[in-house]
């Protein structure tokens, strides 16, 4: 049985005293921080890894009682901070990494320092109270039948939708490619465990402080779930980014970079 370091392809750089650790989101693996987490490296010890089914990490290690919900990722991130620090981290995580970083927090708040979110959500269906996460459900179930029957077709329309950058084609070919990596069987059970998740009772919980930078243009998380999470964490900041679409660290790593500082910086301030 693989370790939790080879079974996640965990990557360790840098030399500070304090931790961050890397999420990636669905769909992507740890290169999708390749312009981003080294700006980081002098400063702080830095950690990437790759979900379950994701990148190179161990597929075998997959488990569907244990990857059904995000919770099952929750307990792979902690059993990979147990096991590359004996202080708490900090979590930055993009899109469900996110509220993945969130529920690992919620699950052992001592392991935890602070959760940096980028385009989060707690739920993405919309919802008959009102509630407005950005997908229908008959839409969702028709996206998981094509990931798994037409990946290739599933990628190529739906990266150019959610990179936003029309006028960067190379952008939504990186996406694409990191869409096709995949095993469309694991994909779609990560799809699952994403858009059909419900964690907005979580929100109110969540122990440690929490940043959320977010894009005022985004297909994938409108500003309404920005304003409901922001009203129900504990502590919570909410910053905005200029850069459009889903992907910010693909598409403006500089001001990512930047943002995470200050996200950083509001908390060491205190």
């Amino acid at each position: 049985m693989p370790n939790v370091l080879s079974k996640h392809h965990v990557l360790i750089r840098g030399a500070g005293a304090h931790t961050l650790v890397f999420a990636h989101g669905f769909g992507c693996d740890h290169m999708v921080w390749s312009e981003v987490a080294p700006a980081f490296e002098k400063d702080y010890r830095v950690v990437t890894f790759d979900h379950v089914g994701c990148g190179l990490s161990k597929r075998g290690s997959f488990r569907d009682e244990r990857h059904s919900s995000l919770k099952g990722y929750a307990l792979d991130l902690l059993d990979i901070v147990d096991d590359i620090s004996e202080e708490p981290v900090t979590v930055v995580g993009h899109s469900v990494s996110g509220m993945i970083g969130c529920l690992a927090a919620s699950m052992l708040p001592n392991r935890f320092r602070q959760v940096i979110t980028i385009n989060p959500s707690p739920r993405y269906l919309n919802d008959d109270d009102g509630y407005t996460g950005g997908f229908e459900k008959a839409d969702v179930m028709a996206m998981l039948d094509q990931i798994e029957h037409d990946q290739e077709g599933w990628a190529r329309s739906l990266a150019p939708l959610v990179m936003e950058n029309e006028d960067r084609p190379e952008l939504t070919d990186r996406l694409i490619r990191s869409f096709m990596a995949v095993d469309s069987m694991l994909l779609r059970r990560f799809a699952e465990a994403t858009f059909l998740c419900d964690y907005r009772n979580e929100l109110s919980k969540i122990p440690v402080p929490v940043d959320i930078l977010y894009g005022r243009s985004d297909r994938v998380v409108p500003v309404s779930v920005v304003d409901y999470m922001a009203e129900r964490i504990p502590d919570v900041h909410c910053i905005p980014l200029e850069a459009k679409g889903h992907y910010p660290q693909l598409s403006a790593p500089e001001e990512l970079i930047f943002k995470i500082r200050e996200s950083l910086g509001r908390l060491e301030a205190r």
